[in-house]
């Protein structure tokens, strides 16, 4: 239960300096995730030399290994002494800085050590616990900084707007600033020092500046088992994961797929950069549109909605071959459109979710359930990233080369196929989810009522 008034929760309390703030610490987070998500594939193989099926191994096995421990990383950032800071702030500061070195090593390390592919696999888990005390804390802000559903729904914008952001920023820079660097596996080593400074002074940022009102109404922390029954009891968490698994997924291959797809499909490696200028206005529009939609007839349809546009413009891709390299941009910039959507409204559901588990259970599982989504996103990024690597070079992808057309076909496949498919499935999964606009009406009324008569 909540320590809000009803009066309180329906208006919007948080100040604009926490906004922006909100939005520095979740710059900080994506930028360093997207240039795995999208650049690490292609550094280990084209730079580094490790064989591209041997990537998508560590891709895989690494994230659902890192991703099981989530949900016990999400309890203990539940139970951690509270500050005076809160009880999220502090941890995401050090987390910041942990994030941050092991970032630096996961690219460091298998250039400099002979043992190339070990180094991987060991600052790749290293990375993904560290990236745990960064990512968790964040998430689990959002429900904790406002119990009010439009303050949540501008912040789930805020969040969707900035990964997406930062995600294009990282697309779009990335290989023209590694250029200017020197080029090759040292150029992307300064460049990774670089975007760790910038990450941790951005996280520190928004973690001095955001405010937590939202607080348990009991002191008696939950215990573990009490988060499994109650995850048990209802379908709405293992729905909303599995969906967010295939989605996420989807979403990291369609990223890492796209230095492939304009360097040897369509012939221009220098597209690379227009695709995050494309796709930007699209996802901007769908993650500020998506929640506000939301509020109005439910999160749920225009969830499903954004992930049919999202799969319109990514199988496009496939269905269209032989196309000038910049006509594919029309298809990125549809599927911009709708994942830009997904993205934005999967942390307001998210924060739906916070109160409903509340509501039948009696505790705020902000963390855990924070790790839910973690989990979805580290393992979505893991199976994605893994799809392509597989499809690359079960199809005879060969770095640097001239691809045969059984490559060019694979590359193909993964830009497009791969990243439909799952965004498909992520939907047909969804369609089972018990959380419409009336029950979160019912929640919200619910837990007003509760905290009122305390």
């Amino acid at each position: 239960m909540t320590t809000v008034s009803a009066r309180a929760a329906m208006k919007s309390d948080v100040r604009l300096v926490e906004k922006i703030g909100y939005f520095a610490a979740n710059f900080g987070n994506i930028i360093l995730s997207t240039v795995i998500s999208s650049f690490l594939l292609i550094y280990l193989t084209d730079h580094v030399g490790i064989n591209a099926a041997a990537v998508g191994t560590l891709l895989l096995v690494a994230r659902l290994v890192d991703g099981a421990t989530d949900p016990i990383m999400g309890y203990l950032v539940d139970h951690l002494p509270r500050t005076s800071w809160g009880r999220f702030r502090s941890y995401l500061l050090i987390g910041g800085a942990l994030g941050a070195v092991a970032f630096v090593a996961l690219f460091l390390a298998p250039g400099f050590v002979g043992a190339s592919l070990v180094a991987a696999w060991i600052t790749y888990l290293i990375w993904g616990l560290a990236f745990d005390l960064m990512d968790i804390p964040l998430n689990a802000l959002l429900p904790a900084m406002s119990a009010s559903p439009r303050s949540r729904g501008q912040l789930a914008a805020i969040k969707g707007t900035t990964y997406l952001i930062g995600t294009l920023v990282v697309i779009g820079v990335s290989l023209p600033v590694v250029a200017l660097l020197g080029g090759g596996a040292l150029g992307w080593q300064v460049y990774v020092v670089i975007i760790a400074v910038v990450s941790f002074a951005l996280t520190a940022t928004g973690a001095l500046l955001v405010r937590e009102r939202v607080a348990p109404s009991t002191a008696e922390p939950y215990r573990f088992s009490d988060a499994k029954a109650l995850f048990l009891s209802s379908r709405a968490v293992p729905v909303l994961l599995v969906s967010k698994l295939a989605t996420s997924a989807a979403n990291a291959a369609l990223m890492a797929g796209i230095p492939f797809f304009f360097t040897y499909y369509a012939g221009s490696a220098g597209l690379v950069s227009a695709v995050a200028l494309v796709m930007v206005v699209p996802m901007m529009l769908g993650s500020i549109s998506g929640p506000l939609l939301g509020q109005r007839i439910g999160f749920k349809p225009v969830y499903l909605s954004s992930l049919v546009i999202a799969a319109l413009g990514v199988g496009s891709i496939l269905l269209l071959p032989g196309l000038q390299g910049p006509s594919y941009l029309v298809c990125f910039g549809v599927a911009g459109l709708g994942f830009g959507g997904a993205v934005a409204l999967n942390y307001a559901m998210l924060a739906e979710l916070t109160d409903f588990v509340e509501l039948k259970g009696g505790f705020r599982t902000e963390g855990t359930l924070a790790s839910i989504g973690s989990f979805a996103a580290k393992a979505g990024a893991g199976i994605g990233g893994a799809l392509i690597a597989y499809v690359l070079a079960f199809s005879g992808y060969v770095a640097g080369a001239e691809q045969t057309p059984e490559a060019l076909a694979g590359i193909a496949l993964a830009q497009g196929g791969v990243p439909a498919a799952l965004v498909v499935i992520g939907g047909l999964v969804f369609l089972a989810y018990p959380i419409t606009r009336t029950v979160a009406a019912e929640t919200r009324a619910a837990l007003n009522e509760r905290n009122d008569a305390r």
